[in-house]
């Protein structure tokens, strides 16, 4: 019985363009490729569901509900964002954010009003209660930040993160989202 070739070490394997084309016609990314790919992936789930788990643990609220309270306190004026520049700034679909939201509205951290501008869109504000979980919550969240991610890289690493995660982002067509905030002025 014959032996399958390795992956890669068949004699009529070539590489372009980081994937390897075996004679079978059957591609993969090259280990590189696919350890920066995937070292990417998993290095970013592991962080957001440790991070999740810290917040919901030690403050009653997970990781995307501690974002919206971020984007409405620091990243939006007056503490207001229309429902659809929430979305915009959270990875997540159009319901999730509309599910969040109404469960934060439930435990008085948000408030949803008619929108000024739109009498059709809704307007999401965060409340005094919502400022004060935010504010309960940020050391713990900042510390656990920079023990599972900035304690390991050096400034000028951090630097080139935000380079690279940017231009991914950029190419995506995605302008807006975590870390890109909608008013860049009251940064």
């Amino acid at each position: 019985m014959a032996r399958a070739a390795a992956p890669g070490r068949t004699s009529r394997s070539r590489v372009r363009d980081g994937v390897v084309i075996r004679s079978d016609g059957l591609k993969y990314m090259t280990p590189e490729r696919a350890s920066a790919f995937l070292g990417l992936v998993r290095a970013g789930e592991t962080l957001a569901r440790e991070l999740d788990a810290e917040l919901e643990r030690d403050h009653g609220i997970g990781l995307r509900s501690y974002e919206v309270l971020l984007f409405l306190a620091v990243f939006s004026p007056n503490g207001r964002l229309r429902m659809l520049d929430l979305i915009e700034q959270t990875p997540l679909s159009q319901s999730r954010v509309s599910r969040l939201v109404a469960a934060l509205e439930a435990r008085g951290l948000v408030a949803r009003a008619p929108s000024g501008d739109d009498r059709r869109g809704v307007e999401v504000a965060i409340t005094p209660a919502g400022i004060q979980k935010f504010k309960e919550a940020q050391d713990d969240h900042i510390a656990a930040l920079e023990r599972r991610l900035f304690a390991h890289l050096s400034a000028d690493e951090v630097r080139q993160l935000a380079t690279l995660t940017a231009r991914i982002l950029d190419a995506q067509g995605t302008t807006s989202g975590p870390g890109r905030p909608l008013d860049k002025r009251r940064q």
